[in-house]
């Protein structure tokens, strides 16, 4: 039952990423739509990318496994390496939408400090465990921005139609997810550590699905602007 519902979480996420690409690339680079998209289609394509080269769900079904052997380490290793990409580019974007210089330094710094951090401690720890931290670690400094921008749009003096901004459909995707995955991977290596991989593999399909969640919130903002009829 466990893998069951890991397995529709995968095909769900798979379908959600394939059709938040095909609309990124659509609609992002319309002048209707502001720059800061633009760097979405490049997330989205890294994001679907590494999963068809290391998900284990995927490769099994394409019977591809261009690693061979050493397909476990280099599926960590990748998703290791996400994680520090979606940082950046995460952050690059709120960096973008939020007005606080001080938050903006924040992130900033917060962001280097990640990076130190992710180059000392993923040489040293083992790859698969330190994924936990570096995945609740992201959480943290980029739900700190995401309630940033949501206090300054909800303290704007102008109105703004949230019906027709993509920025408050991204922060609320990226806060979302993120939201929904923190206590995930806070409690994951204490499932693992206490053998109860299957219960820890079933929560795990609550990343996919939020995922899947974010990538719809993700559309939305690609297509707010589209005049409609």
């Amino acid at each position: 039952m466990f893998s069951n519902i890991y397995f529709i979480s995968n095909i769900t996420n798979w379908i959600a990423n394939l059709l938040a690409l095909g609309a990124a690339i659509l609609y992002c680079f319309k002048r209707f739509n502001p720059t800061y998209l633009r760097i979405f289609p490049f997330y989205l394509f890294v994001s679907i990318g590494i999963e068809a080269l290391v998900n284990p769900y995927m490769t099994k079904w394409l019977d591809y496994h261009p690693f061979s052997a050493r397909q476990p380490y280099i599926m960590n290793l990748l998703y290791n390496l996400f994680t520090l990409f979606e940082l950046l580019i995460f952050g690059w974007f709120l960096f973008q939408v939020i007005q606080s210089t001080a938050v903006k330094r924040t992130l900033i710094t917060l962001i280097c400090l990640f990076s130190i951090f992710f180059v000392q401690f993923s040489l040293q720890k083992d790859i698969g465990e330190f994924n936990n931290i570096a995945v609740a670690l992201e959480s943290i400094i980029i739900i700190i921005p995401c309630l940033t921008y949501f206090r300054e749009l909800f303290t704007r003096t102008e109105p703004v139609n949230l019906l027709r901004e993509p920025s408050f459909w991204m922060v609320t995707g990226i806060f979302f997810y993120l939201a929904t995955i923190f206590p995930l991977y806070m409690t994951r290596s204490y499932l693992t550590n206490h053998g109860l991989n299957g219960v820890a593999k079933s929560l795990s399909s609550i990343n996919n699905f939020a995922l899947s969640i974010t990538y719809l919130l993700f559309i939305r903002s690609y297509t707010c602007r589209i005049k409609r009829s």
